[in-house]
């Protein structure tokens, strides 16, 4: 992975990478992979599956593209924003999907705090190939943006290259990030919000796993999306901290065992359990 030179800015060295992969606009060069149309056609329906149901809902793209995704986002939805920083590539997925009278389109940067969305007035925040090309203080600060976007019960779906490259295509430089899962579980696991009546909010995590295209294709076990969802923050977070890390960790679960017996973490064993559960 190619890493910024000192002083270089982020922004325009990713803005140049996909100015230079914005020349023919087609799904190879969206996708990086000379394999990308058998891919995209095995790909997109199982993403689409993974998603929550759209019917009537408000879905904000992020990093829209040629609009692989954009169309079929937009058969289900209420309304659909598709986003992207390339204006060649904006233009290009309006000339695909333009017809679809619920979209809109817009030219613009994410990390941008002039991109203007409301306030919990999405249902869906769908990225594909984002977080990647973005600093690690931006996904934080975008993390954060995501959620005030959001729509209390609302979900965020993102798909991210890990480890390594995965497509095939030749590049004379390549700035993407492939960072480890769980850089992107614990951003999104630590962000939690607050709004004007002292209600917290945080993201739950509803569904981790591979693309199964790439692994049967690619034996490529890295391409991986999540998907959360906006909840209210119910329990103190410290008193959750502490469970996670001394009362249930095993070394106290094992402690417990040997007051409660093996397998039972609950005073009265196996029968307490029993009675509790079927009464």
């Amino acid at each position: 992975m190619a890493t910024l030179a000192q002083g270089e800015d982020e922004r325009t060295v990713q803005k140049s990478y996909w100015m230079e992969h914005s020349v023919d606009l087609t799904v190879q060069s969206m996708m990086l992979d000379s394999r990308a149309s058998d891919l995209d056609k095995e790909e997109r329906p199982e993403i689409l599956s993974l998603l929550p149901p759209l019917h009537g809902k408000s879905v904000l793209e992020l990093g829209a593209g040629i609009g692989r995704f954009t169309g079929e986002l937009a058969k289900d939805a209420g309304q659909v924003i598709a986003v992207d920083f390339i204006d060649s590539v904006i233009k290009k997925n309006e000339s695909t999907n333009g017809h679809f009278k619920n979209v809109s389109f817009m030219c613009a940067d994410v990390t941008s705090p002039n991109m203007q969305i409301q306030p919990e007035s999405v249902d869906l925040v769908f990225s594909n190939w984002l977080l990647m090309y973005l600093s690690d203080k931006e996904v934080e600060n975008l993390v954060e943006r995501m959620m005030k976007w959001l729509k209390v019960d609302g979900f965020i779906f993102f798909r991210e290259s890990c480890f390594h490259q995965s497509g095939d295509c030749k590049r004379r430089n390549n700035p993407t990030h492939y960072r480890e899962p769980r850089f992107y579980t614990k951003a999104f696991k630590d962000c939690h919000t607050h709004d004007g009546f002292g209600n917290s909010f945080e993201l739950s995590l509803i569904s981790f796993k591979c693309i199964t295209a790439y692994v049967r294709n690619k034996k490529n076990q890295n391409q991986i999306c999540w998907l959360w969802q906006k909840v209210r923050s119910i329990n103190d977070r410290g008193f959750q901290r502490f469970l996670d890390n001394v009362q249930y960790k095993c070394s106290g679960i094992l402690r417990y065992e040997r007051v409660f017996g093996e397998g039972y973490v609950s005073t009265g064993g196996l029968a307490a359990i029993q009675f509790f559960t079927y009464k």
